[in-house]
């Protein structure tokens, strides 16, 4: 059985609030597309960034070391959609 501190200790980060880890792919160096696919972006859609300790943009093929329960932000370039505002 696991103890509390082994479980605590985990490589981890947040991508868009949510919590991943070693097992969803999270590794100790990472790119800008490794952490957008966790989130299922297409990385020639995504755009990343990194929100602790400090707040930047991250390149797609930007390398960069983890830090354990760091946060970061994946959104879309282009949104496919519409919006449907009753008129025709």
């Amino acid at each position: 059985m696991e103890t509390h501190e082994a479980h605590k200790d985990r490589l981890h980060i947040f991508v868009n609030r949510k919590k991943f880890e070693e097992g969803d792919g999270v590794r100790h160096e990472m790119t800008g597309e490794q952490i957008a696919a966790l989130v299922g972006v297409p990385a020639d859609n995504a755009v990343v960034r990194e929100e602790s300790p400090e707040k930047r943009e991250i390149g797609i093929y930007e390398k960069v070391h983890i830090k354990n329960g760091e946060h970061f932000l994946v959104t879309r370039k282009i949104v496919e959609g519409g919006h449907a505002d009753g008129k025709n």
